[in-house]
């Protein structure tokens, strides 16, 4: 659907995916969920002692016997073979979805996507079931534009069934240079017959924030994650969006990665007065420290809004949705986050690979844990059958973004419909 320079796009098919091993990936081609999760900035150094313990005898002979017994042992790499345990070593800690071993590549990747710039097609995958899933295309990206939906299956790609192959290590066959194409067969969700699509991978400039204004001045705002400039863009946004006579918000969390803190904090005091409590983080010894809202010259203070959230909202996305909430500056609506919960420190490693660990647990404002069970809000509205998140694209910037009561009536997001009749009240 086409409107004044503006396009919002639902999708079809069953629920988007609510459990993510939040191996997020923006196919930049890289790890998004664990890069935008992370609160910390700072980097740490690692060191280990395992060559002392006991148990490293396993790994020294787990590793001789491949190399004399493997029959395919000429097919890997010593190199992949260490990365192998690295990665075996952080999942045992069983911080699923948040502490995670990345490999050089991806560590310049993870560096990359908070800065808002990075090379690929442009979309966002829940790799935790068989098949990866397309949790969103980001707006104005190859994937976008080639018709990807949220919600949709990869099966192929370059020609190669992914089937019964590891959703997170198919994915990388998804990266490459800028200019080079990759061949994707997917499936729509609720359909049975796949579609093929050949995307040239880009140089993509990551911009978090997309809105609308729907009827009767409400204006709806996608934050797609707390990337570097979120805070100016959706500042940017709120103001404009008051200049055009707003009337109410909907902050649109869905599908949120997460973020910078820096992001989250500025996010949220556009929102919240000075010394409202954001998060608290709490150490292994059980110090706990409080970070608060900064400054009363936030965009938005006063006026009506709602905010949407859904399992795949994790890390600043919760601490926001969770500060909100708690704070009474607005209901949530949609479904209990993903549930993070943990502060990471990325640890560089010596050829250029990074230990992203968890150190401290987040806990909300009033002290609320969020590891594992996430925030729920207060209005849970699940989205219909057959159902997922609408997207919103801007095409053209220098048109006003309005969507007429028939266009918004058009999109199937019982969430967002929700959410704005929360605000003006139920159709007639």
């Amino acid at each position: 659907m086409e409107t004044q320079g503006t396009n919002a796009r639902g999708s079809r098919g069953m629920r988007a995916p609510r459990s993510i091993a939040m191996s997020l990936l923006v196919v930049a081609a890289m790890f998004v969920g664990m890069g935008l999760d992370r609160v910390l900035v700072e980097t740490g150094i690692a060191a280990t002692s395992l060559t002392r313990a006991d148990e490293f005898q396993t790994l020294e002979e787990t590793y001789e016997a491949i190399r004399e017994n493997y029959v395919l042992q000429d097919e890997i790499s010593d190199e992949e073979l260490i990365y192998g345990a690295a990665r075996g070593m952080v999942d045992a800690l069983g911080d699923t979805g948040h502490s995670t071993f990345l490999d050089p590549d991806e560590a310049i990747s993870y560096e990359q996507s908070s800065e808002g710039e990075l090379i690929g097609i442009g979309v966002t995958v829940d790799t935790s079931g068989e098949l990866p899933v397309i949790i969103a295309p980001m707006q104005n990206s190859p994937a976008f534009e080639a018709g990807i939906l949220p919600g949709d299956t990869i099966v192929s790609i370059d020609g190669e069934s992914i089937e019964g192959t590891d959703p997170s290590k198919a994915i990388d066959r998804l990266r490459g240079e800028e200019g080079t194409d990759v061949t994707i067969e997917l499936v729509h969700i609720g359909e049975d017959e796949p579609y093929e699509v050949t995307i040239t991978r880009q140089q993509l400039e990551i911009n978090p924030v997309s809105w609308v204004m729907l009827p009767n001045g409400v204006m709806w705002l996608q934050l797609d994650q707390f990337s570097r400039g979120a805070t100016d863009r959706l500042t940017a946004a709120l103001e404009e969006g008051q200049e055009l006579g707003m009337t109410g918000l909907i902050l649109d969390l869905r599908g949120n990665p997460g973020g910078l803190v820096v992001e989250a904090l500025g996010v949220a005091s556009q929102f919240l007065p000075d010394g409202t409590p954001l998060f608290q983080r709490v150490d292994a010894d059980g110090n706990s420290r409080v970070t608060e809202t900064v400054g009363n010259n936030g965009a938005y203070l006063d006026g009506p809004m709602v905010v949407l959230v859904d399992g795949n909202s994790a890390s600043s996305a919760e601490i926001v949705a969770g500060a909100i909430q708690e704070s009474g500056r607005a209901e949530l609506y949609g479904e209990t986050t993903f549930g993070v919960g943990t502060v990471l420190l990325p640890f560089e490693l010596t050829d250029g690979s990074l230990a992203v660990l968890g150190i401290e647990l987040l806990l909300t404002g009033s002290g609320e844990q969020i590891f594992q069970q996430g925030i729920t809000p207060v209005n849970e509205v699940a989205l219909g059958v057959n159902q997922t998140l609408s997207l919103i694209l801007i095409e053209d910037d220098n048109q006003d973004n309005e969507l007429t009561d028939a266009e918004f009536s058009e999109l199937e997001d019982d969430q967002l419909h929700s959410a704005y009749e929360a605000l003006t009240g139920p159709a007639s």
